[in-house]
């Protein structure tokens, strides 16, 4: 995200635009990973709740599969769940776990999906307007 930032700053509205997809891409593939690992961390400690995690892993990896093969910008796919919120109780139990590092991680990722779910949220608004979002994120 920090280097659309700086392609915009220079003008470079099209360098912007990849950076920006490059970067929500990445989160959006890390967020996935990362509740899978969840998902299996509940299962070892026999929580119970791993299967509803993971089932959360796969509706948000099934609705960035949907919305790459329509080749939707962002997309505006509701998933029943806040991907960030559940990033947040798995930083929160590794933080307990006392695997600090870990968890400031996945709270760093947790943030770096909430930030790009609002640059889609910009992006959608800009459209409306009939503005060009092009390496707005």
């Amino acid at each position: 995200m920090r280097e659309a930032q700086e392609a915009r700053d220079h003008g470079d509205r099209a360098t912007a635009e990849r950076a920006c997809a490059r970067g929500i891409l990445y989160v959006q593939a890390q967020v996935i990973k990362v509740l899978y690992g969840y998902a299996e961390v509940l299962d070892r400690q026999n929580y119970g709740t791993g299967i509803n995690v993971r089932s959360k892993a796969q509706k948000l990896e099934q609705a960035r599969d949907e919305q790459s093969q329509a080749r939707k910008s962002g997309g505006n796919t509701y998933l029943g769940f806040d991907p960030a919120a559940e990033l947040k109780a798995y930083a929160d139990l590794l933080a307990s776990a006392k695997r600090n590092n870990d968890s400031l991680l996945v709270e760093a990722l947790s943030s770096a999906y909430r930030y790009a779910q609002e640059a889609n949220l910009r992006r959608t608004l800009l459209q409306r307007e009939g503005r060009d979002p092009t390496g707005e994120c």
